[in-house]
């Protein structure tokens, strides 16, 4: 067993090894004095991350851009990938692959090469805007003035498509669906709403079926999702204050293994939740330590669930030192309401926010792992 255990562990390393070799990320953050973030039109970067009160990006990509910040304008190109959320969001460049968004007021001016997954209170796709792949947008007020050469599907209060639409359109609207005059959808219109939809002169969408909703059953629908989303935020961050408070040394020190050694802890978070289960497995299969499999697949459950709150709150103190702050300025109880908040939101942008999700939780599992060993010890 011991010598898998390692075998395991050799394989695991190597490619963490790898990757790490492989990866060129470049990280941008604010100065001491100034909290906003300037990237000059003759700065190129691989892989960017960046984040800051107010973040400005006027030089190229040549991989992929992560930026969060409370106002953002991209100027320069993205050869890769997309991943942003603000309060304010300009995107005034192209994008070659995909690109997914999620703030406040949303615009979006520039082709995109891929798929755009975009969530926000208003978000406008307009001017020299386009999308190669399916656009997946959710607004209170959406406008869509630009070419999709996938399929549409669209949640909002007011929807409005102003233009060609190579795929199929399905829209859910609490208020108004409008296509307007340069609307063209040779597909199949969807529509689920409490009125039916404006086809304005010359718009060209011959194939519309109406599902007609109860008037206020959207509002009833999304009340419901919006209390189930405030309690659940607030159970997190309740949760994530007692933590702070009773055993902030392990949620800190988590951060800081997390921090200066992200790809052992990787290493040991894989490793972990792949090995036990496998434990837990052959413990059974014996019988004689069948009573040990089950306390030991308890402790795993609850270990899961334990990790999964420390990793909200250790992405807290990861961002809080992003701005800039230094160890002994971290606050707990920030860390936990910025953690928890961007953990949840993280959840609703697909492949993307998963993928980081599951990243942070396998380094935290590894932090936590390497802390229980030495308390055993």
């Amino acid at each position: 067993m011991k010598k898998i255990f390692f075998s395991v562990m050799g394989v695991a390393a190597a490619g963490l090894v790898f990757a790490q070799a492989s990866l060129a990320a470049d990280i941008v953050q604010p100065s001491k004095d100034n909290p906003n973030v300037i990237i000059g039109s003759g700065q190129t970067y691989n892989n960017l991350y960046t984040a800051g009160g107010s973040v400005t990006v006027n030089g190229d990509t040549n991989g992929d851009l992560t930026v969060a910040g409370g106002m953002i304008t991209i100027d320069g190109k993205v050869q890769q990938e997309l991943l942003a959320a603000g309060g304010t969001i300009f995107l005034n460049s192209q994008v070659g692959s995909h690109a997914r968004i999620i703030g406040g007021n949303i615009t979006i001016t520039a082709p995109i090469g891929g798929d755009l997954v975009v969530a926000g209170g208003n978000v406008n796709l307009t001017g020299n805007a386009s999308v190669s792949g399916d656009l997946l947008v959710a607004g209170g007020n959406v406008v869509v003035d630009a070419p999709v050469n996938g399929s549409v599907k669209a949640v909002g209060g007011t929807v409005t498509i102003d233009s060609r639409i190579g795929g199929d359109v399905n829209v859910r609207a609490s208020g108004n669906l409008i296509f307007g005059p340069n609307a063209s959808v040779p597909g199949q219109v969807t529509y689920k709403g409490v009125r039916q939809a404006v086809v304005q002169n010359g718009a060209n969408v011959p194939n519309i079926e109406f599902i007609q909703l109860q008037k206020g059953a959207g509002a009833k629908t999304a009340g419901l999702l919006t209390l189930a989303f405030l309690v659940k935020l607030l159970a997190w961050i309740a949760a994530g204050l007692l933590l702070v408070y009773y055993g902030k040394d392990l949620a800190f020190s988590a951060y800081q293994n997390v921090r200066s050694k992200p790809w052992p802890s990787l290493g040991w978070g894989f490793l972990g939740i792949v090995a036990i289960p496998v434990i837990v497995i052959i413990l059974l299969i014996t019988l004689i330590g069948y009573y040990i499999a089950l306390l030991l697949g308890l402790s795993y459950a609850l270990l899961l669930l334990f990790v999964n709150l420390v990793s909200a709150v250790v992405l807290g103190y990861l961002l809080l030192s992003l701005l800039n702050k230094s160890a002994e300025k971290l606050s707990g109880w920030q860390a936990v309401v910025l953690g928890t908040v961007i953990w949840t939101l993280l959840g609703f942008i697909p492949f993307i926010g998963w993928i980081i999700k599951a990243i942070i939780f396998l380094m935290v599992f590894g932090a936590v792992i390497k802390r229980l060993k030495t308390a055993w010890k």
